[in-house]
Parts: structure tokens; C-alpha cells; sequence
């Protein structure tokens, strides 16, 4: 059978591209179609708002005419692109959003190809092509079709900045996940962590990490300094990060999917934290509202160390396994996610470990584990929600696709060799 896969996949060879392009394209276009006026995710109102005044001439402010201090410009700057394609429609988004994963799709499977076989590549298209998560994303207004694309393009750029380092590809690493955080501010540590571990792991010359680093905030600061302008803090993330600990430092608040018991969560612990002197700031210093959102999660997680270190430690761990699993607002589709994930997880695990045979796939291997890695504690650190962890969802698709031809190969007898293992060297 498997021998047999492999023979199909080599047919489709000449052709593997668009093949790979069909799998994700159709089921999208497909959802498109039935609902092509779909637009549930709840910053979509204001994202749209940013983008018409942009399109209009009015500069980056929101629905009230007020500078926007909530959404990075990536996105943003995206819509109001589509606006002049399409206007008020969303149709120009959502094909836009196709062709976003259309293109990440064939730059892992690019990847694929040069360590692996075309089925490996077939069968990552496929799992990419019909995940039910990415496919609802798809056909929303939100980020994250523009951010995988933006952190698949990062991945494959730094895998070959390792294999065959030079002063470009580091440089361009940095770019592509400058872009990124543009778009969602969660990459924001991306690149220090990176550089971190490849200089612990592989010693990287320092004169490459300090050219990838120096290109990411040399690409931030034009959007810093007009922070520093509108609001009067020299900053990228105006606001996002506090808030996220804040939620995400009490299962009261992030385990609750009635938004009505989130508040009444939240405003309990708001004032606990006010009877220990951490009082809330003006509503208008969104900074110092972000500093008071760190303040209260620390001193929460600081004061269960102290005083419930087993309450902590349950919330660690339900934080740790939640994120795996809960959707925004849809608990009905835990079950569902969570079933996908799971074999996601452990074949994309022995796929990370299997990769590790020779210098190239290592080093993708590599790569890969740094980003799902920092993916993971970010979307743990703060609300564990899947659609947070995104961007390292279509890695964990191609190491699981390596995984799985590669534990079948393991069970094929020497009698009936198939070209996988001939294809991965």
C-alpha cells in the first residue's frame, strides 16, 4: 500500500505544485462560496474601521476617529489594500486569505521536497489543505492567514540561513519576521529567542544573529517612534501583552466562555489586586493600563507560589493541556480540535526527532522546534486559545507528515523497500 502511495506521488511529480495548490485552494473556495459574507471574529468591526480610514485618506485611526492603540498596521494595511481592490466587499480578503495559504502550503512543501518524497509533501498539502481550524480562519477577518504566511516564509528563509549562513538570508530572516509582528504582536520575542538558541545549539557566527536582530529593530522602529509621537512612549506593542497575562493568570477568567462571567472574573480579581494597593490607572494612559494588567498577573501567580503552590501548579498544567485544544468562544469544537491535535502532536514530535538523521534535515528540524516551541509558551503564557498558536500549526503538519511516512516505513519489511528512505537521504 505504502509502496503504491509513493508510486502515485511520483506520477503527480511533474505537476506537484498545482496538485498542492488544488488541495488547499478548493476546500477554502468552497467555504468562501457558501458564506462569503462571513465575518465572526469579534476584532473584525475594528480592523475594517482602521483599514477604511486608511483607504480614505484619514490616516490610522479607528471608528471613532481617535488614533488607534490596539492593532499592529500589518493587517490593517492589508485590508485597506483589499478595500481598493474591492470596496466594502470581503470578498477581495478572503481571496487574498486563499492565496496566503496556498503560498505557505508550497513554501513547507518546498522544504518537504528537498529532505523527504512527494508523498510527504502530498500528505502534509492534504492535512494543511482540510484542517477544519485553518479553514475556519480562512474565511474570517483576522490575521492569521497573513501571519502564517509571513512565519512560514521566516522559517524557510532561516532554514537555509543555517544550512549555508550568509549576512542576506539572516538579514531577510529578520524582515520576514519583522512583518510578522507587524501583523500579530506574539512574535514580537520571536527573534531573541531564536538567536538564543542558535547560538546555544549550533554557535552561530555572532556577526549573523547580530544581522538578523539589527534588521528586526531597525524594521520596528518606524512604527515605535510613532507611538512615541501619538502617545508619548517609544514602544511597538502599545497594547496586548499585559493584557494576555492578566486573562490568562486566572482560569476564572481565560476557562470561561460566557463573556459576561470573563468580566465578573475579572472584576473580582481587579479587586483583590486594588485591596493590595494595585489600583487601576486612567483609562485613557493605555500604557499604564498594560502596566497594570503585568502587575496584577504577577503578583497573582507571585501570591499563589507563596501561598497555593498546588493551586498553581493545576494551573500551569490546565493552561499547558487547554492551549492544545479550546477555541475562542466555540467550546463545542474542543472536542473536535482536540482530536486533530493530539496525533498532529506525537507524529510531528518523532517527525521533529526523525529529521535529526542528516546536516540539511536537522537543521530545518531545528528550526521548526525553536518556533513551535515559542509558539507554544507564548499561547501558554497568556489566554490558551489554539487559534494563538497558529503560526506553528502548519509546521507541526509537515514534521507530522514526515512522522507518519517514517513510522510506516519503520513497519515495511526489507522485502518491500519503498523510495521513501531512498528520497530522505
Amino acid at each position: 500500500m505504502l509502496e503504491a502511495l509513493h508510486r502515485l506521488a511520483e506520477r503527480l511529480r511533474p505537476r506537484l505544485y498545482l496538485w498542492i495548490a488544488l488541495a488547499v485552494a478548493i476546500p477554502r473556495l468552497t467555504f468562501v462560496a457558501a458564506a462569503p459574507a462571513r465575518s465572526i471574529y469579534g476584532n473584525a468591526p475594528g480592523q475594517l474601521a482602521v483599514a477604511k480610514n486608511i483607504a480614505e485618506g484619514r490616516g490610522y485611526v479607528d471608528d471613532t476617529g481617535h488614533p488607534d492603540n490596539y492593532f499592529n498596521p500589518g493587517y490593517p494595511a492589508f485590508l485597506a489594500a483589499c478595500r481598493f481592490v474591492s470596496g466594502d466587499s470581503l470578498l477581495a480578503i478572503k481571496l487574498a486569505h486563499v492565496a496566503l495559504d496556498v503560498g505557505t502550503a508550497l513554501l513547507l512543501c518546498r522544504l518537504l521536497l528537498g529532505v523527504c518524497s512527494p508523498l510527504a509533501a502530498l500528505l502534509f498539502s492534504a492535512a494543511f489543505g482540510f484542517h477544519p481550524l485553518l479553514i475556519h480562519l480562512n474565511n474570517n477577518v483576522n490575521d492569521e492567514p497573513l501571519l502564517m504566511f509571513l512565519t512560514t516564509a521566516s522559517v524557510v528563509v532561516l532554514c537555509e540561513a543555517v544550512h549555508r549562513p550568509t549576512l542576506g538570508k539572516f538579514a531577510l530572516t529578520g524582515l520576514l519576521v519583522a512583518l510578522a509582528t507587524y501583523t500579530k504582536g506574539s512574535a514580537i520575542l520571536l527573534p531573541f529567542a531564536t538567536a538564543g538558541a542558535l547560538w546555544l545549539m549550533r554557535r552561530q557566527q555572532l556577526r549573523h544573529l547580530l544581522a538578523y536582530l539589527c534588521v528586526y529593530v531597525a524594521a520596528l522602529l518606524p512604527w515605535a517612534y510613532r507611538n512615541y509621537v501619538t502617545f508619548g512612549r517609544f514602544s511597538f506593542a502599545v497594547r496586548g501583552f499585559g493584557h494576555a497575562l492578566f486573562f490568562g493568570s486566572d482560569p476564572k477568567i481565560f476557562a470561561n466562555s460566557d463573556i459576561k462571567k470573563q468580566r465578573a472574573a475579572g472584576a473580582e480579581l481587579e479587586r483583590r489586586m486594588e485591596a493590595k494597593g494595585i489600583k487601576r490607572p486612567p483609562p485613557s494612559d493605555v500604557f499604564e493600563y498594560e502596566k497594570w494588567c503585568t502587575r496584577m498577573a504577577l503578583e497573582n501567580y507571585k501570591e499563589m507560589l507563596s501561598e497555593r503552590p498546588g493551586d498553581l501548579a493545576r494551573l500551569l498544567y490546565f493552561k499547558a493541556t487547554r492551549g492544545l485544544y479550546a477555541t475562542e468562544d466555540r467550546p463545542t469544537a474542543n472536542l473536535m480540535i482536540l482530536a486533530i491535535q493530539l496525533p498532529t502532536i506525537v507524529f510531528g514530535l518523532f517527525g521533529l526527532w526523525w529529521l535529526r538523521k542528516d546536516r540539511l534535515s536537522a537543521d530545518i528540524s531545528m528550526v521548526f522546534s525553536i518556533y513551535v516551541a515559542y509558539f507554544y509558551l507564548v499561547n501558554a503564557a497568556g489566554e490558551p486559545i489554539v487559534r494563538y498558536f497558529v503560526p506553528a500549526i502548519p509546521l507541526l503538519l509537515a514534521a507530522a507528515a514526515v512522522g507518519l511516512l517514517a513510522l510506516l516505513q519503520s513497519e515495511s519489511t526489507a522485502d518491500t523497500p519503498t523510495t521513501f528512505g531512498a528520497d530522505c537521504q
